[in-house]
């Protein structure tokens, strides 16, 4: 029976805008007929792998680029005593395919992977270690590479080389806030300190604040079979994460809001299968000043009422800041620490 690890958190944010669309505007979501503020998955994934908590805890995370002269150069930085030439072979040969690209600006020509795919420097240092062993270049496409943590939670697809395809372990929801949101919109001006008067520019942007809803969920057994390690060899990278789902925030315009806020709802659920609470607040919760209480409640209830109907197995544990939480079936913890199972 495979086991999965469902995170919830709660994480209240005052004006903030750390998430943008093409146009720059605040992103959002219709949900259960309101507008919501929105956090894509993407963003936050990303905010977590660049996070000291999360590097301090892994030896080696990916380096996404398509740019194959640029990571060339990181390789030889990395690996002074191999042959530059060589480890260029094993880059242009590990995947995809790469190709000339000229700047139009600067005429000025270098090359491009098809796409933007993850790379670690420890598999390309393997993979030059097989080649100086007597391994054909052109066999490199067949080596099975043990991915990094992030490939090995947040996957990896290469039209070009299958071989390198990595099913994601985990999987992350859209940020939405447990209410419905007004999407507010800020005059800023550049002051010129030389100017007799008035402002050198002004200028507008979007914020919005909410109590947002964050969820994921971890396959442990597809993650361990990735990294080819035990169950409990993993564990301390899934407590890695929950503690990122509860502390790390996404740095886009953050100079200028400082909406550094942890979670002060943070629940851990194993169970036989992934199980999102987000229909908890399908309906709205009351933006009001116990927007948080009220969520944390609906949360909890929503969460007997699916494990009871359905029958379902699972173990679920939650470190609750405001003492909010009334459940026999939620474990409570008093450290972030404490969530693990």
């Amino acid at each position: 029976m495979t086991t999965f690890i469902n995170i919830h958190a709660l994480i209240s944010h005052p004006s903030s805008m750390m998430n943008r669309d093409d146009a720059g505007l605040q992103k959002t979501a219709v949900f259960g007929g309101s507008l919501r503020s929105r956090i894509s998955s993407q963003c936050l994934k990303r905010a977590i792998r660049n996070s000291d908590v999360y590097r301090e805890a892994v030896e080696e995370t990916s380096i996404r680029t398509n740019k194959v002269d640029e990571l060339l150069a990181l390789c030889k930085e990395q690996m002074p005593d191999t042959d530059g030439k060589l480890i260029e072979d094993v880059l242009l040969n590990l995947g995809s395919k790469a190709k000339p690209v000229k700047n139009k600006e600067t005429g000025e020509t270098s090359r491009q992977f098809d796409a933007v795919q993850p790379y670690a420097i420890g598999a390309i240092r393997e993979a030059v270690n097989r080649v100086q062993a007597g391994t054909p270049l052109k066999e490199l496409k067949k080596m099975v590479h043990i991915p990094t943590y992030d490939v090995a939670l947040s996957g990896r697809m290469d039209a070009s080389c299958t071989e390198r395809n990595v099913e994601a372990a985990m999987s992350v929801a859209h940020s939405l806030t447990t209410h419905a949101a007004d999407i507010e919109v800020d005059w800023f001006t550049a002051c010129d300190d030389l100017a007799e008067q008035g402002s050198g520019h002004i200028g507008t942007t979007e914020f919005s604040s909410g109590v947002f809803y964050r969820y994921a969920s971890i396959n442990v057994d597809l993650l361990a079979a990735n990294v080819k390690a035990s169950l409990s060899d993993v564990q301390p990278i899934i407590n890695t994460l929950i503690r990122c789902f509860a502390q790390v925030t996404p740095d886009a315009k953050q100079k200028v809001f400082a909406a550094h806020n942890s979670a002060e709802f943070i629940m851990a659920v194993q169970s036989n299968q992934p199980l999102s609470l987000a229909n908890a607040f399908r309906t709205p919760v009351d933006n009001t000043g116990a927007v948080m209480e009220d969520s944390i409640t609906a949360l909890g209830k929503h969460y007997e009422k699916l494990t009871a109907a359905y029958e379902l197995s699972s173990h679920a544990k939650a470190l609750d800041l405001t003492g909010t939480l009334q459940s026999e079936k939620i474990a409570q913890v008093n450290t972030i620490s404490d969530l693990h199972f």
